[in-house]
């Protein structure tokens, strides 16, 4: 004969503690979805997306005809090499280099509107002299000088090796 089947329906009904904790959860996060559907919808986002996303093939076919001349080509290979030297640099010190940068750029404006005093009028011949000593002027001078010193050295490095490539056998053709 077979055995009873000890079933209780109000038992049955009951999670287990840990299911309950798992269902909270994944009940809150459905709720911050919905929430995050509803913003994205009165933002209008949402809408702009769905028609981004139906004109997908006319947007790829003007985003390929503009990339297939040769304008869109060189284009595309220069932001290839910005991004590979951007790359190279520490982003700490590309953040000082734009904040330099942005000081720079903003003393040569109040200088040029007149709202910054330069103590450097037209010197005259005896003024040259003395900037010639001037060591403030050197110190910051100096930099300038020698980023301008690596720059030409690098690219005058670069043309020999361009030039030497073009050659094939490693002579120079200049001499």
């Amino acid at each position: 004969m077979a055995e009873q089947i000890h079933y209780r329906p109000e038992q049955a009904k009951r999670l287990r503690p840990e299911t309950a904790d798992e269902l909270e959860k994944f009940e809150g996060r459905i709720a911050e979805i919905n929430d995050l559907l509803d913003q994205l919808y009165e933002s209008g986002l949402m809408r702009w997306l769905k028609d981004f996303v139906g004109a997908m093939p006319e947007v790829s076919m003007i985003a390929l005809d503009g990339l297939n001349t040769e304008h869109g080509q060189a284009g595309m290979r220069n932001l290839l090499v910005l991004a590979k030297q951007l790359g190279k640099v520490d982003p700490d010190q590309l953040e000082r280099m734009f904040n330099a940068m942005h000081a720079g750029l903003d003393r040569i404006d109040e200088t040029a509107t007149g709202e910054h005093q330069s103590p450097y009028d037209p010197p005259g011949v005896t003024g040259v002299f003395k900037l010639l000593r001037d060591e403030d002027l050197w110190r910051t001078l100096a930099p300038v000088i020698e980023g301008a010193k690596a720059f030409s050295a690098e690219s005058r490095r670069q043309r020999n090796d361009t030039g030497k490539q073009q050659n094939g056998d490693g002579s120079d053709s200049k001499g």
